[in-house]
């Protein structure tokens, strides 16, 4: 049975080998808001549907690594 969305899937996540390419699968189905702006970044910025995730993850990745400098500057600073 697959996990609920969002949920990684033990000893199938988090096990990235080095040396080979990392397939991201994702299904957006019609309705949903995400897809909806899925299409939307594509349309608009005109460029590919995995360029458009590859932005997005950077962009996830860059606000966690702000979010937990900031965090360790204020545990330094208290």
């Amino acid at each position: 049975m697959a996990a609920p969305r969002g949920r990684q899937h033990r000893g199938r996540s988090t096990d990235f080998p080095s040396d080979r390419a990392i397939r991201a699968g994702l299904m957006l189905s019609p309705g949903e808001p995400v897809r909806e702006a899925y299409e939307d970044l594509v349309t608009e910025m005109g460029i590919s549907g995995a360029e458009v995730i590859r932005l997005a993850l950077m962009e996830m990745h860059r606000k966690r690594r702000e979010g937990r400098t900031s965090a360790t500057n204020l545990k330094e600073a208290g």
